[in-house]
């Protein structure tokens, strides 16, 4: 298990952290089923990655924005928050998504999870 400790004391940044680093996983898994290749290239691609990551913040921003319990979307520097999710993808992401796309076909499939711990301030 990949676990990632967030320093943040904004509610609201933890969960779009959290909804993207997912978001991002699930729609690598859902690519690797069609197109392995096509997977490989956005997962390695710093370039590929930060657009996927765009379209992603975005959508959950629009999504805290239209959720009346979110209030800190404002509050939130979006240019930080990016920053802050490239740090993760690059130290965990890659590594916990290949370790579940790239297993043993003779094996029974263990799948790896991403443990989020949050330290409030």
């Amino acid at each position: 298990m990949k676990e990632i400790v967030l320093n943040e004391k904004n509610e609201t940044a933890v969960c779009l952290i959290a909804k993207v680093l997912q978001g991002y996983c699930e729609t690598i898994y859902n690519i690797f089923e069609r197109k392995h290749e096509t997977a490989i290239n956005i997962l390695l691609g710093q370039m590929h990655s930060e657009i996927l990551y765009d379209i992603l913040i975005a959508h959950e921003v629009e999504v805290c924005r239209a959720d009346k319990k979110y209030k800190g979307v404002p509050d939130i520097n979006l240019d930080d928050l990016k920053q802050e999710i490239m740090y993760w993808h690059q130290e965990h992401i890659i590594a916990l998504v290949l370790k579940n796309i790239k297993q043993d076909e003779n094996e029974d499939p263990i799948y790896w999870k991403l443990k989020m711990t949050v330290n409030r301030h």
